[in-house]
């Protein structure tokens, strides 16, 4: 077979050879290719007009740096082809706008239908059953976080795992944002497998060294929560994706009555909760979606949607015409206050639909906060000896999540809502 090279931005030349060229066979595949039609950052395009990067570029990024873990941590056989393969489909199962439709739709995690995917998807499943018997089984325990050894399972997901070292430069790359700088050939460089839990049947767990890791690390995390604070959780960014919850939102209720405007069957059928094949939701991806939204609005070749608020979000988005927001700053109690008063003030002018136009968005810029079972350990600490990673960052203030509280609002509502956030801050405070 012929050598699989890919020019990328990121990385430089990402190699599919020898052992290795096996694997990219799986990209041939429609779950993978599905892939290129669904934006990495979700709504954050409408704002960052370089963020148009796919989860298909981000999977091969994950791909290339399991390739350099691997030959760092020395791993070959059975263990080195699981990790690749499943740093290569740790997003297949994700849906359109990622995250944002997650929230809309309860049970449409893409762990969960990733799970679903390579055992129910007859090419995906073929194509992994040729490189291994058992593989599809296999890739399903990853998801489950039942994969054995735990170390290798740590390098698909936990706080160092493959996923995030890309995607943080790959994100910081095309959004143009230039937060996301950190070491990752000395984080690899610092990473090792060593028997940290002794008496147990799988006592190997993956480890960074204290003297060669830690100001790698520390730069890592503090890049993390800069994406977060400043990209990710953007106001006009979750303005947008705000938008979109509350449309599906409404088309969910409609659907349920079956009502909802045609062009999207997989997520009627996901909205009324009736099961969904994979053949089904392999249909679902941010074109057609937006193929919808087009149509919906009055900007494509069909009928728009005949609920008004459907048809008005819709348009909206396509638009580019998004909500407004007022920052509210990091108390909770403030939101508490206005919630209720600026709900009325939007049921004035749009009456029943009025929770559609109005909400209290409260993000968390998380820098770290691992499960117990993505803990990190360190070793060969001046003063502790082996420890997590956790402890240790525990007392820096990026250990400490804060949150952002924001009125969200359409353009229309924002010259009655000033006053009322200007009284519940206690000061004036323009609209941001």
């Amino acid at each position: 077979m012929k050598d699989r090279v890919f020019r990328d931005p990121v990385h430089g030349l990402i190699e599919l050879r020898g052992d290795d060229r096996p694997i990219a066979e799986l990209l041939e595949t429609r779950a993978m290719q599905r892939l290129r039609r669904i934006k990495q950052m979700g709504m954050a395009w409408l704002v960052y007009p370089g963020a148009e990067h796919s989860r298909f570029s981000h999977a091969l990024g994950a791909l290339h740096v399991a390739q350099r873990v691997i030959r760092q941590l020395k791993l070959d056989g059975r263990v080195a082809l699981d990790v690749k393969v499943a740093a290569l489909l740790h997003d297949v199962g994700h849906g359109p706008f990622s995250h944002a439709w997650e929230h809309v739709f309860p049970g449409s995690d893409h762990e969960r239908w990733g799970a679903r995917i390579v055992v129910e998807d007859p090419e995906l499943h073929g194509a992994l059953e040729t490189l291994a018997p058992g593989l599809a089984e296999t890739m399903r325990t990853f998801w489950h976080k039942t994969y054995r050894p735990r170390f290798a399972r740590k390098l698909v997901s936990s706080q160092l795992d493959v996923d995030r070292l890309d995607y943080l430069l790959r994100d910081g790359h095309f959004s143009g944002a230039g937060y996301a700088t950190y070491d990752l050939d000395w984080i690899l460089h610092a990473l090792a497998v060593e028997e940290v839990h002794a008496g147990d049947d799988d006592p190997r767990d993956l480890v960074i060294d204290y003297r060669r890791g830690t100001y790698a690390v520390e730069q890592y995390l503090f890049a993390r929560s800069y994406m977060y604070a400043q990209v990710y959780h953007h106001k006009t960014v979750r303005a947008a994706e705000w938008m979109l919850i509350k449309l599906f939102e409404r088309y969910r209720e409609l659907a349920r009555d079956g009502a909802e405007p045609p062009g999207l069957a997989a997520a009627a059928t996901q909205a009324r909760g009736e099961p969904l094949s994979v053949e089904g939701y392999l249909r679902l991806h941010d074109v057609s979606v937006f193929h919808a939204l087009d149509t919906w609005g009055g900007r494509g070749d069909g009928p728009p949607a005949a609920d008004p608020v459907v048809h008005d979000l819709a348009a909206r988005l396509v638009d580019r015409r998004l909500f407004k927001t007022f920052d509210l700053g990091d108390d909770a109690e403030v939101a508490e206050r206005i919630a209720e008063p600026a709900a009325a003030i939007a049921a004035r002018r749009f009456g029943a639909a009025a929770h559609a136009y109005v909400t209290v968005d409260t993000t968390r810029q998380i820098g770290y906060v691992p499960r117990e079972d993505e803990e990190l350990h360190v070793v060969d600490h001046p003063r502790h000896g082996a420890v997590t990673l956790g402890r240790l960052l525990e007392d820096m203030p990026l250990g400490q999540p804060t949150s952002t509280v924001r009125l969200l609002c359409a353009p229309e509502l924002v010259d009655e809502l000033r006053p009322l956030v200007e009284a519940a801050l206690g000061r004036p405070r323009g609209r941001r």
